[in-house]
Order: structure tokens, then sequence, then C-alpha cells
């Protein structure tokens, strides 16, 4: 609708008003659209914070598991050890949709002890740090998967927070500045046609009193 070139018509007021009805109805729409994702970001916000301090308290209790290891077994042992260990093959990245935002998520196989390395080779401590490490490889998994979908959820409210303020800041009040000086105009046309009705009315019976 060519909003610069509207002429003083009951015609494009009703354009103009059918317009802004669309264009608020969009906005609500967005705006309960964006509503939606700030929640579901600052829940994954919370959640990430949450198992970040997991991560860091499992990654102390790594360190200190391997320190027993390293004084108990000693280097050489521990790296001929862990060449033993298979490589993790079971990742697998999924993505589903939320508000038009791409969640991802991470499967992966839960796993216990690693049974690739002999008892005899080991001890508790051993046995410790891969306890540990495979907490922490679960912890990592999630905090991933979270960090990747509060990046697309902030990008997304980012996107939507445009439009929404476009709606709200300019289409929406352009749409009304319209309405009003089309309104405007056709109530002093028709305050004009009035006086010009009334005028010829009052030549006229002064005619016929003549």
């Amino acid at each position: 609708m060519e909003t610069n070139k509207l002429s003083a018509t009951k015609a494009n007021l009703l354009k103009a008003k059918e317009e802004l009805k669309l264009l608020s109805g969009g906005y609500e729409i967005l705006d309960k659209k964006r509503k939606a994702l700030m929640k579901a970001y600052d829940d994954k916000v919370k959640d990430r914070n949450s198992l970040n301090e997991e991560v860091n308290k499992t990654l102390a209790d790594i360190k200190e598991n391997f320190k027993r290891v390293l004084i108990t077994l000693g280097e050489t042992d521990l790296d001929s050890i862990s060449r033993s260990v298979p490589i993790d093959n079971s990742l697998e990245l999924t993505s589903s949709k939320f508000m038009q935002t791409e969640i991802s998520k991470i499967e992966f196989e839960e796993v216990g002890l690693n049974l690739s390395y002999s008892f005899y080779e080991t001890n508790v401590a051993f046995d410790l740090a891969i306890l540990s490490f495979n907490t922490l490889r679960s912890k990592i998994f999630k905090l991933a998967e979270l960090d990747t979908t509060i990046t697309s959820l902030n990008n997304e409210i980012s996107k939507t927070s445009k439009k929404v303020n476009s709606l709200e800041k300019v289409q929406i009040p352009k749409y009304k500045e319209i309405i009003k000086t089309i309104s405007q105009s056709l109530e002093e046309k028709e305050r004009e046609d009035f006086s010009k009705t009334k005028i010829v009315k009052e030549n006229k019976i002064k005619k016929q009193k003549n």
C-alpha cells in the first residue's frame, strides 16, 4: 500500500484500517513469540550455568584422581594403558524446532568402567579416574548442547525483536497517523459540504420568499 500517495477517501481509510489490524495482529503474535523465546533462553542459561559448576567440580575431581594414578602407576604405564581405550563413535547430532529455532541435541551412549584394559595392570585410583572422566564426558556433551541451543535462541530473539520493534515503533504508528490524517480530511470535507449545502438551502429559501 503506497502510503505516501494516499488520497483522503473512505476506501483508502478502510484499507488503512485493515492494514493496521493486520499489523497489530502480527505484532501480538511476534511479541508472544519473543517472550516465549526469552523464557526458553533464560531457562537454558540457568541450566548451562548450573551444569558449568558441575563440570568445574568434576574437572577438579579428575585432576586429583589422576595425580594419584601418576603416583601409583607412573606416566609410562598410564600412557600405555590409555592407548587401549577405544575411540567413542556413539555420538550423533539431531535437531528439532522450537518457535522456528533449531534446537540441537547430542545423542550418545552412557558408559561405565571401560573394560578394554586389564584389572591387573591398573588399580582403584585408575578406576576412579576413568569413572570421573566418563562423568565429565556426559556433562561436556550436555554443556555443548546447551551452548548451541542458547546461541540459536539468542539469534532468533534478536531477529524477532527487530521485527517487533519495527512494527511497534514504525509501521503501526505510521498507519495510525495515516488513519488520523485521512479521518481529519474527510471530517473537514464533510463540514465544508454541510456548510455549502446549508448556504445553498438558505439562498433557495430567500429566493422563494422574494
